[in-house]
């Protein structure tokens, strides 16, 4: 039977062809200068390391003089709470610091619709699984005998809760915020705070529209370059040594050839973004739009994506039609 004549639509589908975008997306990665921090393995690299933590954690939270955080423990990025999900529950930055604070730290590049749920459901499983930590370190021993003293602290403290912050790293303009920072916590109808101990900073890149010029304090110099180091040829360390060197870790000259390709994996369609581009395709089929990659543009030019995002989507889709 000739099917020569037929028409087919192309769909939202990983074909033999991933592994060919792969290959593409790494070459594509060695002719850059640095590593892009706003995909996993690039962020990691940039920002797991102890004194680029503390940098960047008194940046974000202000600290200064005796406030200042000076040291933080990374923490294994596991979370020990089963969800139904097809992929495992990790955490991208997980780390305690010296001012007694659990830090989550994520780098979310793509938007879904159900992103603050996302943030509340990740959250509650990193509190609980901070909160069993923590009890570990006071009760280190269960099996021996307690003095009335001992009880009366583990009672005291049965229900206390570390402080937890979500630091959310957002590459996508964040709907709930007019400006590229939001401090959100539990507040009742009238704006007064139930706890300080629950806190989620979301950063939005999209409006963070500093200049090199303009750019004054410790967050702004980790913000600026989050945003800018993968398209950059050169990049400021605005002489802080601790910033140098995480620039040094994402020079690709300076990286492994496993890291690269870990990188390049990162930047093809994840199973995440398989889900986003699914809901995506549904969306246009019920907004009456035909089949066919120029419709799933025009989807993808009605939401909240940069041009440059685009760009990557069309590339990642004609790639995977071939």
């Amino acid at each position: 039977m000739d099917n020569t004549n037929n028409e087919i639509s192309p769909e939202f589908t990983i074909a033999t062809s991933q592994e060919f975008w792969v290959q593409r997306t790494y070459e594509e990665i060695k002719k850059r200068t640095y590593i892009d921090p706003l995909y996993d393995t690039g962020f990691k690299a940039f920002l797991s390391d102890e004194q680029a933590l503390v940098s960047f954690l008194n940046g974000v939270f202000h600290l200064e003089g005796d406030n200042r955080i000076t040291s933080v423990t990374v923490k294994n990025t596991e979370v020990n709470i089963i969800f139904p999900q097809v992929k495992s529950f990790r955490l991208d930055i997980r780390a305690t610091t010296s001012n007694g604070l659990s830090v989550n730290i994520e780098m979310q590049k793509a938007k879904h619709s159900r992103f603050i749920d996302r943030i509340l459901l990740q959250h509650s499983a990193f509190l609980l699984q901070s909160k069993y930590e923590w009890n570990h370190e006071f009760f280190k021993d269960p099996q021996k005998d307690l003095t009335d003293e001992e009880r009366a602290r583990r009672e005291e403290r049965r229900y206390e809760i570390p402080p937890t912050y979500a630091i959310w790293i957002c590459d996508f303009a964040v709907e709930q915020q007019d400006s590229y920072r939001g401090t959100w916590a539990i507040r009742n109808e009238k704006g007064l705070t139930i706890t300080d101990k629950v806190k989620y900073i979301l950063y939005d890149l999209t409006r963070f529209n500093k200049t090199l010029d303009s750019v004054r304090t410790t967050e702004d110099r980790w913000l600026y370059l989050l945003k800018h180091a993968g398209r950059a040829d050169d990049l400021p360390d605005f002489g802080d040594d601790v910033i140098s060197q995480a620039i040094k870790r994402i020079l690709v000259e300076n990286a492994s050839d496993k890291l690269i390709k870990e990188q390049a994996r990162d930047m093809v369609f994840t199973e995440e973004e398989l889900d986003h581009l699914a809901a995506m395709k549904v969306r246009a089929r019920r907004e009456g739009e035909s089949k066919g990659h120029s419709d799933a543009i025009a989807v993808l030019q009605g939401m909240d994506l940069s041009p440059e995002q685009i760009s990557e989507f069309k590339a990642k889709l004609a790639a995977l039609g071939k």
